[in-house]
């Protein structure tokens, strides 16, 4: 006999697991076009790039079309920690907020409890996608970094640990759409599943996607500003950052591109979404099968 205890880590064990195998799929069939977002969101409405399409051409013109996996280890091993972090500390938090194993979760307590997931989530992501970002942003000919344990290093050197961490704030906000995310998919999942009560691959490719959906259209200016913080460089003149914080960067934003800086990058990110989130939640799936409940 499994004691309640040993059945407890088991189940929580099993979660990170699904959530370490969900994030390699997710990098793998996503990285491509969020190397895209990622420029396009950090050049604005006035940088190199005219558009989407001008974007992918251009890049792999100058730099090959492996240049869309640049940045594509720290995200690999990084999506793998954070989505393990991600499924494992949901499980928690929703065990504390619906204790009760007799009645099922509601629908609002999993949004509750993804939002509470995504903050603290953000201190596991927050180094990772900066120091992801920073290799995406690598263009042709201004190459700073060899590589994440290079970037890390010499992001360290320049500005301290915090330097990893100046986005932590509007990567919690963005993380906060975790409500939307799981959110998302339980609502997908009760309208897709089978009289049986089980799902299919395809079905469960559908609700990741509709979760990605919901998740990104929540939180999108926050990753634009956030993305910028992350990939900021400093003034030329001060030697300073050239943003002060999440809200000098939405001013400064504002000021230059208005209401669509904000926005910049939200189509290729929408490509990527069904692919991505629909890979993750095959992928966290199929873990649960194989792996069965204690």
């Amino acid at each position: 006999m499994i004691s309640i205890e040993n059945k407890q880590v088991r189940e929580k064990v099993r979660d990170f697991i699904g959530g370490a195998f969900s994030g390699v799929a997710c990098t793998l069939a996503g990285h491509p076009f969020d190397t895209l977002k990622v420029r396009l969101q950090t050049e604005g409405t006035t940088g190199r790039f005219k558009g989407m399409t001008h974007c992918l051409t251009t890049t792999i013109k100058e730099e090959g079309i492996l240049a869309l996996y640049k940045g594509a280890t720290p995200p690999m091993v990084g999506m793998s920690i954070i989505n393990s972090c991600m499924f494992g500390t949901l499980a928690i938090v929703k065990k504390k907020i619906h204790p009760d194993t007799t009645t099922p979760i509601t629908l609002p307590e999993i949004m509750v409890s993804g939002a509470i997931t995504g903050w603290a989530v953000s201190f596991v992501a927050t180094p990772i996608e900066t120091v992801k970002s920073k290799l995406q942003v690598q263009y042709s000919g201004t190459k700073l970094y060899s590589g994440p344990i290079d970037c890390i290093q010499k992001v360290v050197r320049q500005e301290g640990i915090q330097g990893l961490y100046r986005a932590l704030i509007p990567t919690g906000f963005q993380r906060n759409s975790l409500w939307a995310y799981f959110g998302g998919y339980e609502l997908a999942n009760r309208y897709l599943k089978r009289e049986d009560g089980t799902m299919t691959v395809g079905r469960s490719f559908l609700a990741g996607g509709v979760a990605g959906t919901g998740f990104w259209c929540t939180n999108f200016p926050f990753d634009v500003i956030r993305s910028r913080i992350m990939t900021m460089p400093n003034d030329k003149v001060t030697g300073k950052p050239i943003y002060s914080g999440m809200i000098d960067c939405a001013k400064k934003i504002y000021a230059v591109d208005g209401w669509r800086g904000f926005w910049k990058g939200f189509t290729p990110c929408l490509l990527r979404t069904f692919p991505a989130n629909g890979a993750t939640f095959v992928a966290y799936e199929f873990v649960m099968k194989m792996i069965p409940a204690a």
